[in-house]
């Protein structure tokens, strides 16, 4: 007759597995993996390596004062009250048209303002690339690693972070309905 195995909850087959058994098995895996996906790994190294030096650097490196007078000048020449006003003629023509349109179809007066508010939309994007331009320029010469990049990531992040958190209170709400 067999003889049975005593019972092992961890299923090894009688065989106890030691914290350097573990760690080999994680380090060899980790080998294998990394030879196998030679791009994510050396991204995901490249992404941890930029995190550390800018944990380092704490907010990012202090703008010279060269630095901060250009990026100023830059900054300071960006219209925000055209982009403001093309924004307002932009929204104001919407109306116009979303309320000369019909129900289910656009006359020839609704056609008049459908065309009055693609043109303002055509202006207040033009408005829009050229300020956005100008800020590109402006943090190309602050530098990417600068007090203003790191706090511009650090924004974005957070954002994100805050939209992600509405998301999940929502969804969880519905959940619970």
């Amino acid at each position: 007759m067999d003889q049975q195995q005593p019972f092992n909850p961890a299923g090894t087959g009688g065989t106890i597995v030691t914290a350097s058994d573990v760690t080999s098995l994680a380090l060899s895996s980790l080998k294998s993996f990394s030879k196998r996906h030679k791009v994510i790994s050396t991204s995901y190294l490249y992404g941890l390596t930029t995190l550390l030096l800018i944990a380092l650097l704490g907010g990012g490196s202090k703008l010279t004062l060269d630095q901060q007078r250009n990026y100023n000048k830059i900054m300071n020449t960006i219209d925000l009250q055209a982009e403001y006003s093309a924004a307002s003629s932009y929204n104001a023509a919407y109306a116009d048209y979303y309320h000369s349109k019909g129900w289910i179809s656009c006359d020839a007066h609704c056609q008049h303002y459908k065309k009055i508010s693609e043109r303002k939309k055509a202006e207040w994007d033009a408005i829009k690339a050229e300020g956005n331009a100008r800020m590109s320029d402006a943090k190309s010469v602050a530098g990417l690693f600068s007090e203003v990049g790191v706090g511009e990531v650090t924004d974005s992040f957070w954002g994100y972070f805050a939209s992600g958190k509405q998301f999940a209170k929502r969804q969880s709400m519905w959940d619970a309905m």
